[in-house]
């Protein structure tokens, strides 16, 4: 034995424990301490600089969604019907003022079509080469002048058929165009087109103006930053050369004083780069941290506190076991049998408790037991709905085990809800819309749910008034605010008509699952009138059916069975009333909702957003209006549905059909090509297309060349030749013998009869 092992020996007791505790509690606590704090103020710091970066990247995903979204719609404004758009634009270039105005008609009407359902576009702009110009919607307070000053407009200028992206910073209200906000961040998208897409060569440039959204959020961040409600700091945008392109600041800053630190994030544009900038002074990155750091310094106190004063009693090892005992019975005297004690102290205590814990167990297993067989004699009505619905019982079966259940009449509701929120766990979202739904007074007396889907319910609701409707109709309204107050939900619902007895229940059932497609027709938060319930869902969905083909090649992405089956659609247009022809609209816009929702997709994404269809086609006045908003509509879904194919790349059939249909204008387009761009053997590639088109591809390609050059012979004044290269034939001859083989007559004849 060492020295000074002798020497602790003769100490005593509570001295060495004390020199044990200083060296082996106190220190170490106290190093972890410094430690901590200076690690929690550099985590402070980063945590709020990685704060100020994704409220950034949330501004340039936003401008990046702007960009994106409005790159193609300016595209998609100026190819659309073989330009009608830059047909009217050009014709407003003249001197003659009732000739102006008729064009300037025309442009609004067919602007204002092409541009639903988009709200942000605040003006389109014409600028001619003579120095005219024409706007759809807002007229632009800058001059020719200016406006072609701007980089953006000389580097589109170069760059033709090429968009380009820049952007004006509005000062003051009225800045740039009447009703314009002050501080608001104005993207702008230029197209010089050339001499394909503006065959009158008139047109300079075509315009977008779109407001941003992501000029409100900064507009917000740095007045909430100037408040003391965040810690992101002064947020700006500047472009690669230094120039402010968006500030909210009025005031001049200065931010190279040493008390700003500034967090810089890229932007890559095609043809430039912004920044998002953020300037937070120093001080704040830390914000906080003392009254943080003085909690974790208090708390470590408090430990070191509570050791100190256990390390006095730590002999008293009976008290403690013999507390615990007792409160383990005020538990159980109390009802509460989840009650288990470690334990400790000596050995007569140790067995005490074993006992008691014991004995608690017990009385709970007891318990359990005698509540099922209870619940077991017991069925309840949740339970018999389910069963039905799950076809475990038949009505007359739940009618003879509880004579309650079909006692009054009846009606069913169908509830489809979508989540905004597509992380949430489906079950325990489902679990809090039963909740919501249970807290209103009128469903918890009235109605029992049962899910038998994805956030698809139905509900058994009992009628004990006339106007069960308007009531039940009032009743979902009040839970679809609650459950998208609380849950971030839109909630959709149809009404079923009265029933009475177990007769009726499952037809009742039938109709709902069938007709609850009807809500793709209208608005967030929609409930189905019941007239639509009625005899008109029944047409429309008998309708749908005619267009499940045209909605299939929608879904696929299929352009050639897509215009085949949209020209069927617009030939039974001829001599029809606008009502039917609303109706037939309405039918197709329900077989794509449809063909949609067989997978599980949601048709909402197509646009963002839901729409009241029988509403917005009821302000459409003619059938070529009807016709125009149709292939506006056709096209946006086909765009999605392309996009969404090729980001999945499901089937290679459906691939290669949108590589045929993108390059079938190509003379020289072969099945190799295809194959190759499919990745598979041209052999086997040709003996599948074969098999799942139902036509080779030779018969596929020239039908699509076909369909493109009666659409341009209808529709254009080019002559048969220049119809023959843009349908991809080398030789006008060939095209003449292969289009009057399909179609009976020639290219010249077609026109005609046309």
């Amino acid at each position: 034995m060492t020295i000074q092992g002798k020497k602790r020996k003769k100490f005593p007791l509570k001295t060495v424990y004390y020199l044990y505790f200083l060296f082996l509690i106190v220190i170490p606590i106290l190093t972890v301490l410094v430690l901590a704090l200076f690690v929690l103020n550099r985590q402070f710091r980063q945590q709020a600089k990685e704060n100020i970066r994704q409220a950034q990247e949330t501004v340039i995903t936003e401008l990046v969604s702007d960009i994106d979204v409005m790159s193609m719609r300016l595209s998609h404004l100026i190819y659309t019907n073989d330009n009608e758009i830059l047909v009217y634009a050009a014709g407003t270039d003249t001197g003659d003022g009732n000739r102006r105005y008729e064009y300037q008609q025309r442009l609004e009407k067919a602007g204002n079509l092409a541009l639903e359902p988009v709200k942000d576009v605040i003006s389109v702009g014409f600028y001619m080469k003579d120095g005219r110009q024409s706007y759809i919607k807002s007229e632009i307070h800058r001059s020719a002048e200016e406006v072609k000053a701007s980089s953006w407009y000389r580097s589109a200028e170069e760059k033709k058929n090429v968009v380009c992206v820049g952007a004006y910073d509005t000062k003051s209200l009225n800045d740039l165009y009447t009703g314009g906000k002050k501080d608001a961040l104005i993207l702008v998208f230029a197209l010089a087109p050339d001499v394909t897409t503006d065959r009158s060569q008139k047109i300079e440039m075509v315009v977008f103006y779109h407001s941003t959204g992501a000029a409100d959020r900064i507009r917000q961040y740095n007045q909430d930053y100037r408040n003391g409600k965040n810690r992101l700091g002064i947020t700006q945008i500047r472009n690669q050369n230094g120039e402010i392109i968006f500030s909210t600041t009025d005031d001049e800053l200065n931010f190279t004083d040493g008390t700003y630190t500034c967090i810089r994030t890229p932007l890559e544009l095609k043809d430039t780069v912004w920044y998002i900038e953020s300037y937070i002074k120093t001080r704040d990155l830390s914000l906080g941290y003392g009254r943080t750091a003085s909690a974790v310094f208090l708390a470590a106190v408090l430990v070191l506190l509570l050791a100190g004063y256990y390390s006095r009693f730590f002999l008293r090892s009976i008290v403690s076991p013999v507390e615990e005992i007792s409160r383990g019975l005020r538990q159980v005297e109390e009802g509460h049998l989840n009650v288990h004690i470690v334990p400790e102290g000596q050995y007569e205590i140790r067995s005490m408790i074993h006992q008691f814990n014991a004995m608690a167990r017990r009385l709970k297993a007891l318990i359990e037991e005698y509540e099922e067989r209870v619940q077991a004699n017991r069925r309840r009505p949740e339970d018999d709905l389910a069963a039905l619905l799950r076809q475990e019982l038949t009505p007359e079966e739940v009618a003879e085990g509880s004579k309650e259940f079909f006692a009054e009449p009846y009606t069913l509701i169908g509830i489809w809800a979508e989540s905004r929120n597509p992380g949430e766990g489906e079950e325990n979202l489902a679990r809090q819309m039963e909740s919501c739904f249970e807290r209103n007074p009128r469903f918890a007396s009235r109605c029992i749910s049962c899910r038998i889907g994805p956030y698809f319910f139905i509900v058994f609701y009992r009628i004990s008034e006339d106007d069960y409707e308007e009531r039940a109709a009032g009743m979902i309204r009040e839970l679809q605010k609650t459950v998208s107050r609380e849950l971030d939900v839109s909630m959709s619902a149809c009404i079923g008509k009265e029933a009475s007895g177990p007769g009726a229940f499952a037809g009742l059932f039938a109709e709902i699952q069938r007709k609850m497609c009807l809500a793709h027709l209208y608005g967030e938060n929609a409930v189905v009138p019941a007239d639509m319930m009625r005899g008109e869902g029944e047409t429309l969905l008998q309708l749908s059916e005619k267009y499940r083909r045209l909605a299939e090649a929608l879904y696929t992405a299929d352009e050639k069975n897509m215009t085949e089956e949209k020209q069927r659609m617009f030939d039974g247009f001829h001599n029809r009333d606008m009502a039917e022809l609303r109706q037939e609209a309405l039918a197709v816009i329900l077989a794509v909702g449809i063909c949609f929702g067989t997978e599980n997709n949601r048709f909402v994404q197509v646009f963002g957003q839901r729409f009241d269809y029988p509403e917005k086609l009821a302000r459409i006045e003619d059938a070529r209006s009807l016709k125009l908003w149709l292939t506006n509509y056709f096209a946006w879904i086909m765009d999605y549905s392309a996009s969404r194919l090729a980001m999945s790349e499901e089937d290679v059939i459906v691939r290669a059909k949108r590589y045929i249909a993108d390059h079938c204008e190509e003379p020289d387009l072969s099945l190799a090509d295809v194959a190759g761009y499919a990745g598979l053997n041209e052999k086997y590639f040709s003996n599948r297309f074969t098999k799942e088109t139902g036509e080779t591809f030779s018969s596929y390609l020239t039908a699509l060349r076909m369909q493109k050059a009666r659409e341009l012979l209808k529709t254009t004044s080019f002559k048969v030749y220049e119809i023959s290269e843009m349908a991809g034939y080398h030789s006008v001859e060939h095209f003449n013998r292969v289009f009057k083989k399909i179609n009976g007559v020639t290219p010249a004849q077609y026109r005609k009869t046309m």
